[in-house]
């Protein structure tokens, strides 16, 4: 009865060590087959094989000198091998109790002589053996044995080999499958940055920050939709909210020039003047400043990472309305707004009256509130990076903090990069017109006039300047040249009535207040002023008249007492 062979310890683990070569069942290769010849003409023995042990079988990848493919487990002589590290040397198996009854000694291929060296993994598990058999008793020399057991670890080395290429493979797949995962995450999350931009190019800014939200809920760091919901709730007249996404897309990308201009503006418009000029200086050297925090972009992979940061030069073209400073000024301070545009909606011009200290009474003088709007412009509300532009908006923050020296520094600065520029002589103008430099500012109202001829606003200003040099009779002109521009311009009519009261032009001045009354029926010092005409040229009943509407229109203002009050 033959002898079955005992199991190894670590059975278990060892037919998981063999499953890992995936190499059971697999066609003959020649790298194998090669080992297995040497083995046989090394040893001078008619059979060689190499021979894994599986569960319940002995199966030969490599064979020289017999045709079978496997054998049972119970048969095999290498399954004793698999028990020991060195080689096994059986120099004649009937004389061995362990092999003297196994079929395979008594029956074909009639082993008599059986040298193996165990295959041994890296983990210290016998998988098998390459082994040499022989049908008669013999011995191997010390040389050949210690062949064969180099000529093993070959087999060992090319089964490493093998299945540090299945891991691989696996590896390899595995990566594809979770770059294929994230790919389509990725893909499902940037639907709601898109749905973003689409909803913000068609108006639906609430639903553009719905949209910007979800996105950054599940990726935190796609820091381009922090500039976008930023631009979105500016449209809404969120400033404040704006400013705080613009900040958190600066941290990822500080030199970002149109961040810095777009939120500079925002500060200037909540009365940040300090932190606009800060963020128009830094966008005129936006290299100050290299760090940049944080991930750039999307958090799924390296590759997403770099798209995300080919992708923060795309930003939303929300807006199609048009970019303008207003800038007001009277005879103490420059009140200079950034038109943050809200789609046609610009800020409502207000005017400021001017007292002359006349003896005419209440004659006054108004400085006109300049602007420029070129017709032909479609700006986004991404503003320009342009360095003169930057200059210009760093001169009206200036102006806010009553350091109009350095805001005329700043314009004329502006002035050198693009002398054709209307909206830098105008704000130039406005400061020198601060500082009682009445040359300077006449100088700039009319190089803007050579490039704008009908701007009607600039030649109110103009005319105010005149007025300030008692120049009347020019200043007249310039008013009157306004109102061949727009013959509904009450400032116009205002300011031209007190220059010809000036010039004691009494029916003039009558009649341009009149004009005026008409546009602004409510205004007090108009009748106050136009009552005096009347009555320099003795129309006392007239003078009266607008004097009492003065008093009638005071009277409507008292608060009225109750009965029991009186």
């Amino acid at each position: 009865m033959n002898l079955q062979p005992p199991l190894p310890n670590n059975e278990l683990d060892r037919l998981n060590a063999l499953r890992q070569y995936q190499i059971l069942d697999t066609p003959s290769e020649k790298v194998f087959d090669d080992l297995t010849f040497l083995a046989a003409q090394i040893c001078h023995t008619p059979i060689a094989l190499i021979s894994l042990i599986d569960g319940n079988r002995q199966w030969f990848k490599s064979k020289v000198g017999l045709t079978v493919p496997e054998t049972s487990r119970d048969l095999a002589f290498c399954a004793y091998t698999i028990l020991q590290q060195k080689p096994l040397i059986v120099r004649n198996a009937l004389a061995d109790s362990r092999f003297a009854t196994n079929a395979l000694v008594l029956g074909d291929p009639n082993i008599r002589f059986y040298a193996a060296a165990p295959l041994i993994t890296p983990e210290g598990f016998g998988i098998g053996s390459l082994c040499v058999i022989d049908i008669m008793p013999r011995d191997l020399t010390l040389e050949q044995v210690e062949a064969l057991r180099i000529l093993s670890s070959q087999v060992m080395a090319q089964f490493e080999l093998r299945r540090h290429a299945i891991t691989l493979s696996r590896t390899i797949i595995q990566q594809q499958q979770t770059a294929e995962q994230l790919r389509q995450q990725h893909d499902f999350i940037e639907v709601f940055y898109r749905r973003g931009e689409e909803k913000a190019r068609k108006g639906d800014y609430e639903g553009a920050i719905v949209d910007f939200n979800e996105f950054l809920r599940l990726n935190p760091n796609g820091f381009k939709a922090y500039y976008n919901r930023g631009l979105a709730r500016q449209k809404l007249g969120d400033y404040e909210g704006a400013i705080i996404d613009f900040d958190k897309y600066l941290r990822f990308n500080p030199n970002d020039v149109e961040a810095r201009q777009n939120r500079g503006l925002l500060r200037f418009e909540l009365g940040d003047y300090k932190g606009a000029i800060a963020d128009y200086s830094s966008a005129m050297n936006p290299h100050s400043d290299n760090s940049i925090p944080g991930d750039m972009g999307f958090t799924y992979s390296e590759v997403e990472n770099k798209e995300a940061v080919v992708e923060h030069t795309h930003y939303l073209e929300l807006h199609s309305s048009d970019i303008d400073i207003d800038t007001d000024i009277n005879i103490t301070q420059t009140h200079t707004r950034s038109v943050l545009e809200n789609n046609t909606n610009t800020f409502d011009d207000s005017i400021q009256f001017l007292p002359f200290h006349s003896d005419d009474g209440e004659v006054y003088v108004t400085l006109s509130n300049t602007q420029y709007q070129p017709e032909e412009s479609t700006q986004a509300l991404l503003l320009s990076s342009d360095q003169a532009k930057l200059y210009i908006q760093r001169g009206h923050a200036r102006c806010e903090l009553n350091d109009y020296s350095a805001a005329i520094e700043d314009y004329t600065q502006s002035l050198k990069m693009n002398p054709h520029d209307p909206q830098a002589y105008i704000s130039r103008g406005n400061a020198r017109f601060i500082l009682k430099d009445y040359t300077g500012a006449i100088d700039d109202y009319t190089q803007c006039l050579w490039i704008n001829p009908n701007h009607a606003k600039t030649y109110i200003s103009r005319g105010n300047v005149y007025c300030e040099l008692e120049d009347y009779s020019a200043a007249i002109k310039d008013y009157t040249r306004c109102l061949e521009l727009n013959s509904n311009n009450a400032e116009a009519y205002i300011n031209r009535a007190n220059a010809r009261s000036r010039l004691k032009d009494y029916h003039g001045a009558i009649e341009d207040y009149t004009h005026f009354l008409q546009l602004n029926p409510n205004d007090a010092k108009a009748y106050i002023s136009r009552g005096n005409a009347r009555s320099k040229l003795k129309d006392y009943s007239g003078a009266i008249e607008d004097y009492k509407r003065v008093w009638s229109k005071a009277i409507e203002q008292l608060p009225k007492l109750s009965s029991e009050e009186i």
